[in-house]
């Protein structure tokens, strides 16, 4: 057996997503008027945002790990090195992972991990994302690329 921090990472992930949605839960409260929806309590320490943060990061430094120990298990290093730099969809294709559904989620999850570790702040790309839904992507990540891989 390999030694791997991928379960540390993993763990660290889950944490900070339950985490994430406690504090979810406890910054919003119903309208009192009875109007139906919340009233969202200001987090001046950006406590729910941080979490989410970690899920994204976490996330990827799993996926990254689980990954390579996979393909070398089922195809060895040298395989391991043709796909080295090559997407998250491309390495579980090889691993025969087909549902376009976590390829997709996969494909999503890429690009925000990317814009969130390889910060370019001067360049906008007039999209806005909220951290929490990415943090609930990288969470789908996690369980379906888990479950398509049978771990």
């Amino acid at each position: 057996m390999v030694y791997s921090n991928a379960s540390i990472y993993r763990e660290i992930s889950e944490e900070a997503y339950s985490k994430m949605c406690s504090l979810l839960d406890e910054g919003r409260t119903p309208k009192n008027d009875g109007s139906g929806g919340y009233i969202i309590k200001y987090d001046p320490a950006r406590n729910s945002f941080k979490q989410s943060m970690i899920v994204v990061v976490f996330t990827g430094m799993w996926l990254e790990a689980i990954l390579h120990q996979i393909i070398v298990a089922r195809h060895g290093g040298d395989e391991f090195k043709k796909y080295d730099f090559k997407s998250y969809r491309e390495k579980l294709i090889l691993l025969g992972v087909s549902s376009t559904e976590v390829l997709d989620k996969v494909d999503s999850f890429k690009a925000t991990r990317k814009e969130l570790v390889h910060e370019k702040v001067f360049f906008d790309n007039s999209e806005i994302k909220v951290a929490q839904q990415e943090a609930e992507l990288a969470h789908q990540v996690m369980s379906s690329v888990s479950h398509a891989l049978d771990i």
